[in-house]
């Protein structure tokens, strides 16, 4: 995976030849596109797999809020809201949208988030050498990931989530730590982010983001004191509301591993094993901070919370997105390369399997071919944890000794205050 040279920018930090918008609208009109084609797949093969399931689990929760009654409630086909009620607040303009134009627009507005992380990582780590061709190109190229077609495809809400955490934790801005207590309101996994701000010393952007999702469960309570009372008190950690009844809920953490690999007399110990995992990975999260290495610091931290969290789907690896954005503006040389190339293969794998079952092509279970990607995940998870502790280890205590090589200047970058 190649991506072309970016074109170098003109007077007043603008590329030449622009175009930026027509790349943004062509590249979401592929994406479009692509939906409408499995949409039609899907339907025409009689699959279980129902695009845009997501979405409307989103729209029933906030249907039944607006109706008077509890998201926790409603289930669609045996799937229910796992989210705070927060998040049902937040979707409470879906209803009123027919789900057609709904799932659309939440296509379109999820598709925009993949140009827009691309532009948010590259600018990072090199400003001003990014332009509508490497937008182009970076989306083009992680469209594919079957994490990102399964969220678009599904209508999740993991890109977005995404975008929100990078503005916040990449851009220069007072109010840092805002939108990742934002994020963390509406889906409890960028907490794990909380906690990397507290440890990295960014003490005020913690706090902030701490107060901020505990504004986010007030504002439940304040709301929907009923519904909050259910999902605090236990329907938050209800594992059996993301799968309908009977369907096994493994996923790629480390609990995911453990029930799939041993025996039930040893499922107890995921809980030790994710602790233990936990810190090793926020450990050298805090230590990629140190190094000035920040991008990587963030990732590490993500893909902790991903390997530790009770349910991890493959949507959620959404954030291999940035990390593979990362390892190619770092230029990496022939091995490097090779190593980039391999793990987008890891994470494009799935999405041909999944096209060969609904098709009938080849009479698997989904169990036969999604539990192998899931354990592939977990296993990937716990090798870029120790690549980056293994990486920071080679390249010194001051990252590489040169703060002009720094994308620019700590303060601006992370917002140390």
């Amino acid at each position: 995976m190649r991506l072309p040279t970016p074109e170098v920018p003109g007077p007043g930090g603008r590329t030449p030849g622009g175009g930026t918008t027509g790349v943004l609208l062509l590249t979401v009109a592929a994406t479009v596109g692509a939906v409408g084609a499995v949409q039609w797949v899907a339907a025409r093969t009689g699959s279980a797999w129902v695009p845009g399931g997501d979405l409307a689990v989103y729209r029933a929760a906030a249907r039944a809020v607006l109706d008077g009654g509890s998201p926790y409630e409603v289930s669609l086909a045996g799937y229910g809201f796992a989210y705070p009620p927060f998040a049902a607040l937040v979707f409470t303009p879906l209803p009123p949208v027919g789900p057609a134009v709904g799932f659309w627009a939440w296509t379109v507005l999820s598709a925009l988030a993949v140009p827009a992380v691309v532009w948010l990582v590259v600018d990072h780590v090199a400003p001003h050498r990014h332009g509508p061709g490497l937008l182009a190109a970076g989306a083009a190229v992680v469209l594919p990931l079957s994490p990102v077609a399964g969220t678009l495809l599904l209508g999740n809400v993991n890109l977005l989530l995404m975008v929100l955490v990078l503005v916040d934790l990449l851009r220069p801005h007072r109010h840092r730590g805002v939108l990742v207590g934002v994020a963390a309101g509406i889906k409890l996994t960028p907490l794990v982010v909380v906690g990397y701000l507290l440890l990295t010393g960014r003490t005020r952007a913690g706090l902030t983001a701490l107060a901020t999702f505990l504004g986010t469960v007030g504002a439940g309570f304040l709301l929907l004191p009923g519904a909050s009372l259910t999902f605090w008190g236990g329907a938050g950690l209800d594992g059996s509301r993301t799968r309908p009844p009977g369907e096994e809920a493994f996923g790629s953490s480390v609990r995911g591993a453990v029930l799939n690999l041993l025996p039930e007399p040893a499922h107890p110990v995921w809980l030790p094993l994710s602790a233990l995992v936990g810190v090793a990975g926020l450990t050298v999260a805090v230590w990629a901070s140190r190094r000035h290495e920040e991008l990587t610091g963030l990732l590490v931290c993500v893909v902790t919370g991903l390997l530790v969290s009770p349910v991890t789907w493959y949507t959620h690896w959404v954030w291999c997105v940035p990390l593979l954005v990362l390892l190619v503006a770092r230029r990496p040389d022939g091995g490097g390369r090779l190593a980039v190339g391999g793990l987008w293969l890891v994470f494009a794998l799935p999405l041909p399997w999944w096209v060969v079952h609904v098709l009938g092509l080849v009479p698997l279970t989904e169990r036969a071919w999604v539990r192998p990607v899931e354990l592939l995940y977990t296993l990937l998870g716990a090798a870029l944890l120790v690549g980056a502790a293994t990486r920071l280890r080679r390249i010194g205590p001051a990252g590489d000794g040169s703060p002009a090589a720094w994308p620019r200047p700590v303060a601006d970058a992370v917002g140390r205050r």
